[in-house]
């Protein structure tokens, strides 16, 4: 019994010294602020029921216990007002329901003045060997269904901003959450679940003592602008809760001597081993903040680079357009080939700005995405006899086979998926010297199917699985053009899946062609594709 009074008392002092300092720190951190002057009142409240209830459970008498245990339950109410008042203020206010904020003041006044001074509630007090047992009264449920749907309406009014705050401002709401499960589930392990083992209510009190998390994470949630992580949180509160477990076993629970030593032993080794385990997660977490950051720098630098290098670019092959159709004059034949050569560079280096800028917008989520209903065959054609001089200049067939009925519009984003076939056949043209180039349309069910296949390089098995995947490109291409990038099929990859699609590529083998599929639903919605679209930019960013 001494033990426990002792462990009583230990805990009682951390939490009221730890208490008011957190009520002072976030008042002093900004006095003007309501939020802060309401966590102020919240956290005297909580200090004070803790007091109360720890001085109702260790007093001498039944008659002070219940005085204090009385004061107690008043506190209690007061509390739930001024938490009503934070969920509405927290982490930024919403609009309050002035009815509903009129009924709770006064539903909880007429519950603190039933708590306080009538029987109602607390009808007597049980002297135990252990301490001092309250003796509920009639109107015990009328005192807790108010509380418990006060816990509700607080949680509905967090819950209700959460969708709608920033990246940081959520976090701040899971800091509170994480805060009132932990008090809660204490409570319920202290009052439900130790009365349960040993049939009694001695320790219950020791729930209340679980305020200081929910304090502290709020607290630090209000102060901090940059909070840490979540799992570091679970991790500390988990080595935190069991470290807990453990001194309580040490003291409440006592043993022969020398087992007594190996729990106290055992209690050092998890307290050193928890301290590693939650500076691993943080470390962990500081690296991937670092990664973000320099992630974010990259993105940004391409961004502004490929910009800025765009429009000198356009205007060199405009210039050298105009020079080869002789706008300034006849060339001689030995200056056309080195112009041509030129503004082949030129096309290929806008090229790969392109498909930088694709990739940066990718990144931060800006892709705009204009679906349109269009006709497949006619884009396909449109692009073979742009491109069909590309394949001439080889000695390469271009043909399209079409499907046998007139193929159904389908909605798309015009500019992307021609980027997307444009990127396909080019490449086709580029790795194939001998032989040519088939585009087939058809319709398989509800998809329309593009087939592009090409007499040329080949791929591996390996080759393929990484084709469509950042910076990656094939023996082939790394050999035969060295300029390429390899982001050409992984921009086109994203673009096919916003539009909810499939794009793949088979080979036989080495030098005996390849073929690319793209398959496109028919009937897409274009609310869908927006979804799409926010999906895709989402998985971009946790790719790059």
């Amino acid at each position: 019994m001494e033990q426990i009074l002792l462990i009583n008392q230990i805990f009682l002092f951390l939490n009221v010294a730890v208490g008011c300092f957190l009520a002072f720190w976030v008042l002093l951190a900004n006095p003007r602020e309501k939020l802060n002057r309401i966590f102020f009142i919240v956290t005297i409240l909580m200090v004070l029921m803790v007091v109360f209830a720890s001085l109702g459970f260790s007093s001498n008498e039944p008659q002070q216990a219940s005085i204090w245990y009385r004061l107690n339950g008043g506190v209690v109410v007061l509390f739930f007002i001024a938490a009503y008042f934070f969920s509405i203020y927290f982490p930024k206010k919403i609009a309050e329901n002035r009815l509903l904020t009129k009924l709770v003041v006064i539903l909880c006044s007429l519950l603190f003045l039933i708590s306080v001074f009538s029987n109602l509630i607390i009808s007597g007090i049980a002297e135990k060997e252990w301490g001092m047992e309250i003796i509920f009264g009639k109107g015990k449920l009328f005192y807790y269904i108010p509380i418990i749907i006060l816990t509700l309406l607080i949680i509905y009014n967090l819950f209700k901003k959460y969708f709608v705050l920033t990246k940081e401002e959520r976090l701040k709401v899971q800091y509170v959450l994480m805060g009132i499960f932990v008090f809660a589930l204490a409570n319920f392990i202290f009052n439900v679940g130790f009365t349960f083992l040993i049939g009694s209510v001695q320790f219950q009190h020791f729930g209340d003592y679980s305020v200081i998390f929910f304090l502290g994470f709020t607290a630090y949630a209000i102060v901090k602008r940059e909070l840490f992580g979540i799992k570091v949180v679970l991790t500390a509160l988990l080595v935190g809760l069991i470290a807990i477990l453990l001194l309580l076993d040490i003291f409440v629970f006592t043993s022969q001597g020398w087992l007594q030593g190996l729990k106290g032993v055992i209690f050092v080794i998890f307290l050193y081993f928890g301290y590693l385990l939650i500076k691993s997660v943080l470390l962990e977490i500081q690296r991937r903040q670092e990664i973000e950051k320099i992630d974010k720098a990259k993105s940004e630098f391409i961004s502004i680079a490929s910009h800025q290098l765009r429009t000198p670019l356009t205007a060199v092959k405009g210039y050298i357009s105009m020079i080869l159709e002789g706008t300034y004059g006849q060339l001689a034949e030995k200056q056309v080939r080195p112009l041509e050569n030129v503004y082949q560079s030129n096309e290929r280096l806008i090229k790969l700005v392109n498909d930088l800028l694709n990739l940066s917008r990718l990144d931060a989520g800006k892709i705009e995405f204009s679906p349109e209903l269009i006709s497949l065959e006619e884009m396909v054609s449109d692009l073979i006899e742009e491109l069909r001089i590309n394949a001439e200049k080889k000695g390469l067939y271009m043909k399209m086979v079409k499907s046998l009925k007139p193929l159904p519009k389908i909605m798309v984003d015009q500019d992307k998926l021609r980027q997307v076939i444009l990127n396909i056949i080019d490449n086709a043209i580029k790795y194939t010297n001998k032989g040519g180039i088939t585009i087939e349309l058809k319709k398989i069910d509800g998809e329309e199917e593009i087939k592009v296949s090409d007499t040329g390089e080949g791929m591996t098995k390996k080759e393929i699985e990484s084709l469509f995947q950042m910076f990656s490109r094939a023996t082939a291409g790394t050999q035969l053009h060295t300029e390429g990038a390899g982001l050409g099929l992984y921009v086109a990859r994203q673009f096919i899946e916003m539009h909810g699609g499939k794009i793949w590529a088979e080979s036989p083998g080495k030098s005996k062609g390849s073929t690319f599929y793209i398959q496109l639903s028919i009937h897409l919605d274009p609310e869908l594709l927006k979804t799409k679209t926010k999906t895709i930019t989402k998985t971009a960013n946790d790719i790059f």
